[in-house]
């Protein structure tokens, strides 16, 4: 009977164990996710969900240090809060923490909370106020079936480059913004994105449909990001931005609206502003619709009048693209204008699993259809590596280029390129885009 009375109460105590333990769970701090706010040097921001009632944020950061006792030497830092998603049945209480006066070049460590349920801690990396070497992560869309297949995407790039500097995406993060793709985008990077920044742009699927009305932009958007505040205006704050980073200068800009008469003019004054007092050696502009269409039934020629000027224009080094769903890299140079002085490269990828079939224009020099890739970038001085993997690991693409004083960047390609064959097959949902005409051109351009 002891024994029995004695098995009871000890099975009691663990319940009472457990469940105490799941109650200091159950309002831990999810979907953790890191940003350069302002000055890479000496800012960062964190944002992050727990439940609705949750109404305290906080975060606590100290100077990496060996010893666990991080704790004991971290500094408190106050945030704030809103509602994740206003209104829907399950929603969430979104909260985010600012980082500034932080030292160039240190490592950190951080936990969000508030004050009684922790994260776990995470560590970044400040960027250095000097031109040094340093490399960055590219995206393009991962927009669908996140969970299953884009996580394999954005895991292989870190696990191949955990030292890359940020994430850097071309729009498209998601297939709609609606909580359960984002709920399967942070399931995909996981602890990832607390310890490595993102630096996105929007797509259109960071918009909803609205018919022939102007269409309104994500509403989770702002509780995720936290990015420079440099925008045009308040409306765009966190979607349109710039980042000077260690001799580069970084431009977010949002297409989608480029194209709108409201707001496409205001866009592209903004663009042409930031370039023209552009203070570093390099140049990396990004958005979502590509300038040179890379996939079948796709040619935004308005667009690409409008914004091509201005990027051949300023000399713009690197331009960043998605919404295709293939693979194109190129100077797209028989388009190139007269008076041009540094043709800008041209890359649009993907790397999630949506595909379409490659565009029979032909512009680029290196094409790549129904293949989930990532991209390695690295500049080191007066010279920009270029990488692109498919999500196996295996090397696609690479070239680099070269700044000469008064002419335009040196374009080297990577000799083994020739030793790698395009993956040029057609999808079959896409075949429905190509005339018999068109199928004739692709398979003269890819006989195999």
């Amino acid at each position: 009977m002891k024994k029995i009375l004695f098995s009871i109460l000890f099975l009691g105590a663990w319940q009472w164990s457990v469940a105490q333990e799941n109650a200091a769970t159950d309002n831990a701090p999810e979907c953790v996710m890191l940003t350069i706010s302002g000055n890479p040097a000496t800012h960062r921001a964190v944002s992050w969900r727990t439940e609705v009632g949750d109404t305290v944020s906080l975060a606590e950061l100290v100077q990496l240090r060996p010893s666990p006792d991080l704790a004991e030497h971290a500094k408190r830092v106050q945030g704030n809060h809103a509602l994740w998603e206003d209104g829907a049945p399950d929603y969430k209480m979104g909260h985010k923490v600012n980082f500034t006066e932080l030292l160039p070049d240190t490592w950190y460590a951080y936990r969000v909370g508030n004050g009684e349920q922790w994260s776990e801690w995470f560590q970044f990396k400040t960027a250095s106020n000097e031109t040094k070497p340093f490399s960055f992560l590219y995206f393009g869309d991962i927009q669908n079936d996140i969970k299953s297949l884009g996580a394999r995407t954005l895991r292989q790039a870190y696990s191949h480059f955990p030292d890359a500097a940020f994430m850097l995406f071309a729009g498209d993060l998601v297939g709609r913004s609606e909580r359960h793709y984002w709920d399967e985008f942070f399931y995909a990077g996981g602890w990832i994105f607390g310890t490595m920044p993102s630096m996105p742009v929007a797509g259109n699927h960071e918009y909803y449909p609205n018919g022939d009305e102007k269409r309104p932009f994500s509403k989770h958007w702002n509780q995720i990001y936290t990015m420079p505040d440099n925008a045009p205006n308040e409306i765009y704050r966190n979607r349109m931005y710039y980042v000077d980073y260690q001799g580069v200068r970084f431009v977010a800009v949002d297409a989608v609206n480029m194209k709108d008469e409201e707001d496409g003019e205001m866009i592209t004054g903004w663009l042409e502003s930031v370039l023209r007092s552009n203070p570093c050696k390099w140049c990396v502009v990004f958005f979502h619709y590509p300038v040179y269409s890379c996939s079948q039934g796709r040619n935004s020629e308005s667009y690409r009048n409008t914004v091509k000027p201005i990027l051949e224009k300023y000399g713009v080094d690197l331009v960043l693209q998605g919404h295709d769903h293939t693979y194109c890299r190129g100077f797209a140079m028989e388009h190139v204008s007269k008076d041009c002085k540094n043709p800008p490269m041209y890359v649009v990828s993907v790397g999630g699993p949506k595909m379409y079939g490659l565009n029979v224009d032909f512009w680029s020099d290196r094409m790549a259809s129904d293949t989930q890739l990532y991209q390695h970038v690295l500049i080191d001085g007066d010279v920009l590596s270029f990488q692109t993997f498919d999500v196996t690991g295996k090397l696609y693409d690479a070239f680099k280029l070269v700044k000469r004083p008064g002419q335009p960047n040196l374009f080297i390609e990577d000799e083994s390129l020739r030793f790698i064959k395009m993956r040029t097959s057609i999808p079959e949902s896409a075949k429905k885009k190509y005339t018999p005409e068109d199928l004739e051109r692709y398979y003269q351009r890819f006989p195999e």
